[in-house]
């Protein structure tokens, strides 16, 4: 017993030295097993296992001894995560957009921008010479405003920025991150041939719907003329300032996939949020996101889908926090930053079903984010997309996995106007995979 015990003290000490790796991500998934569908915990007592419950598996997974758990550390692999070097984008006048730093959290975002929500009264909290509001506006979706600051160099610290508040509102300010589109194109593959879209009518789709859905999509504007896309209405809107570069490519693979499991009539919103970093990159500011999530509750969808990762943020979260309370569902992707990557976000907020990528052959997409938040899992790899040319084309992330998710919860969720029981069902649809139940790789299961 003596050496029992102190060999699990050993062990204890260990792992809370490698709780970036192991630790955070245990309890992050913890916390979420409790608080998915806490806005409709009326329902839980008559759904005996919903998407929560199956998260709680974790905690006996954690009490079944150490041996597991260094056996875990050691099949860890080398850290991927990194994060693109910081650009700054001109108008075609040549005049400054925006200019992106590597803030000291090691994440993207706007140089010396803060975003602050709270209400209009709180301005008065920012009458500080090194403080300038360059803009704010009210948020219906959460009943709140937000402004978005400018602050000299010498306050470009949350610690800084928060001296100015009271202490209620200092989890309330957080930096203008930048979020990244999570897809990767495949250069080996070439455009399908027309004759492949001719084949596809509306009539072979939906495969789950039976009724009309409403779904919304935080992404790049779309190409909205596409054979994939001519039996939705669409509606999208632009949260970009004119001057930086976009494109239609992302979003118009998303919208597809999305349309795939659509039945005819379904209304598709679309916020319209990245700028083009470069050939292969999309960057997105958190207050465009932010705009963007407003405008999609407002047009009461049943679920939003957001195919894009980056850094946790008091701001988003509060934001997403807001959204779930009013039953709507928010689903994104884990990550293309590997297997030791730590979580992104929003997938790994407790109220965010999230979403990673498979092969044809169920294998795990090597470069998805792996950790207890992970909830289903699907196709994602050389998945056939549309293109915005009017062709389609093949593409590889969780960015490709999160819309057959979306659009499967808006068909479940719009059968029973209940997201404990869409939840439940999407539970009991979702394989095994990986470990026996939920596991960090696969989460509950894979999706058809």
């Amino acid at each position: 017993m003596k050496c029992r015990s102190l060999c699990q003290l050993v062990v204890g000490s260990f792992i809370l030295s490698v709780g970036s790796v192991t630790s955070s991500n245990a309890n992050a998934q913890l916390t979420i097993g409790r608080q998915i569908i806490e806005p409709v915990t009326p329902i839980i007592d008559s759904v005996p296992v919903d998407v929560g419950t199956v998260r709680d598996v974790l905690e006996a997974q954690v009490e079944q001894g150490v041996e597991s758990t260094f056996g875990s550390l050691a099949n860890i692999p080398t850290p991927q995560f990194t994060v693109p070097s910081p650009l700054s984008l001109t108008s075609p006048a040549g005049s400054l957009v925006l200019k992106e730093i590597k803030a000291p959290d090691g994440f993207l975002a706007v140089e010396r921008e803060w975003l602050f929500v709270g209400s209009e009264a709180d301005r008065t909290h920012f009458s500080h010479p090194d403080i300038t509001i360059e803009s704010s506006h009210y948020l219906t979706a959460i009943g709140q405003w937000i402004y978005r600051l400018k602050v000299s160099t010498s306050l470009d610290e949350l610690s800084q920025i928060r001296n100015n508040l009271p202490e209620s509102l200092k989890a309330q300010v957080g930096r203008n991150h930048i979020y990244l589109a999570q897809s990767k194109g495949n250069p080996d593959s070439q455009n399908n041939s027309q004759h492949v879209l001719a084949n596809t009518t509306p009539t072979d789709k939906p495969k789950v719907c039976q009724a009309p859905v409403r779904i919304g999509m935080i992404d790049t504007s779309i190409a909205q003329n596409h054979e994939l896309l001519k039996h939705l209405v669409i509606e999208q809107q632009s949260f970009l300032p004119q001057a930086l570069p976009t494109t239609q490519a992302h979003g118009t693979s998303v919208a597809g996939l999305l349309a795939d499991n659509m039945l005819a009539g379904s209304h598709l919103y679309n916020a319209s949020v990245f700028y083009t970093r470069n050939s292969i990159s999309q960057g997105a500011t958190l207050l465009s996101l932010i705009d963007g999530l407003n405008y999609l509750v407002a047009k009461q969808v049943d679920a939003i889908n957001m195919s894009l990762a980056g850094p946790e943020n008091p701001v988003l979260s509060k934001v997403i926090q807001k959204i779930s309370e009013q039953g709507v569902q928010i689903l994104a992707a884990v990550g293309n930053e590997g297997p030791a990557s730590p979580p992104m976000f929003p997938a790994a907020y407790p109220s965010t079903i999230a979403v990673t990528a498979v092969d044809s052959k169920h294998v795990i997409y090597r470069w998805a984010n792996q950790g207890n938040y992970v909830d289903f899992a699907a196709s994602g790899v050389s998945v056939e997309v549309a293109h915005p040319d009017g062709t389609t084309s093949r593409e590889t992330g969780t960015s490709m996995a999160t819309p057959l998710v979306s659009a499967r919860y808006a068909c479940l969720f719009r059968a029973s106007s209940n997201p404990a029981q869409a939840l439940a069902t999407l539970r009991d649809q979702a394989i095994d995979a990986g470990a026996p139940g939920r596991d960090p790789v696969f989460g509950v299961g894979i999706l058809h």
